[in-house]
């Protein structure tokens, strides 16, 4: 930081959340936060070998539909309508645990279904969710699955099948889940921290802070970090699926039209290298 012309972090929000560290302090000046994006090759919903069915904004009803299937039949889940939350994590404390096993509780107690992919590198945590799983497969078969693994197939087809992808994080530099969930047509459900704050916007709360980056709304947030926070945003999602469903359509279409590549980045990185040429 000392040295350096200019230092950057992957997103604004989370270059002012770290601001007070004492390395960086001094040197506010001179610290940027960019954030990240994602490549559109690799998560194309049109180019996805993954994916049971290629769309684009035009047909993301149909596709994502047929992706849903592929999904519950895959993992022995009940093929029915019904609103399916996705959940692709390692599981760590940054990531917000607690708020996960919240959120598959609520989502299963409003008729909804739950996929969850990832791992734990804590042999306890991993137990943990070993544990719940085994308990949600039994009293939930039809409705629960957790697969604690790495997947990247998998991971696709979640993002195209599932209705709602939930990244509730304590922390969060930038967040890639966010973006892929978007550019297959799912909608984030996110904590507003870090990047998750600068890339989501609330259908309901957010609309004029989207409008000035020049965006509409495009997903569900809270801010707390207790099971009431993350259940007013889940509440607030999982009640759009089921009583307005050609709005809720009318949004997977709308974020997939949003560009979350690295176009705008590598436009402000560009910047940021001239102004440390002079």
């Amino acid at each position: 930081m000392k040295f350096a012309d200019k230092a950057t972090t992957v997103s604004q929000t989370y270059s002012r959340e770290i601001s007070g560290n004492p390395a960086i302090s001094p040197h506010l000046f001179k610290f940027h936060g960019i954030v990240n994006g994602i490549d559109p090759d690799i998560w194309d919903p049109y180019n996805d070998h993954f994916i049971p069915v290629s769309y684009t904004a035009e047909n993301v009803v149909e596709g994502k539909k047929a992706a849903k299937n592929a999904l519950q039949e895959r993992l022995g889940l009940k093929r029915s309508d019904l609103p399916l939350v996705g959940i692709i994590s390692r599981l760590t404390v940054q990531k917000g645990i607690h708020l996960i096993k919240h959120a598959v509780q609520r989502t299963l107690g409003r008729n909804g279904q739950v996929v969850l992919l990832g791992s734990a590198p804590d042999r306890r945590i991993q137990d943990d969710f070993v544990n719940l799983a085994n308990h949600l497969h039994s009293s939930h078969a039809d409705r629960a699955r957790f697969c604690l693994t790495y997947d990247e197939p998998l991971s696709h087809l979640i993002y195209a099948g599932a209705d709602f992808i939930l990244v509730p994080s304590l922390f969060e530099p930038c967040g890639l889940t966010q973006l892929i969930a978007m550019r297959y047509g799912s909608i984030p459900i996110v904590r507003k921290t870090g990047g998750l704050y600068d890339t989501v916007f609330d259908v309901d709360n957010d609309k004029e802070r989207a409008q000035a980056q020049g965006l509409e709304p495009n997903g569900f947030s809270f801010e707390g970090t207790d099971a009431g926070a993350v259940e007013y945003a889940l509440n607030r999602s999982i009640s759009a699926w089921f009583d307005a469903r050609e709005w809720f359509y009318s949004l997977c279409k709308r974020v997939m039209e949003q560009d979350w590549s690295w176009n705008r980045p590598a436009l402000d990185y560009l910047e940021l290298y001239h102004s440390a040429r002079k």
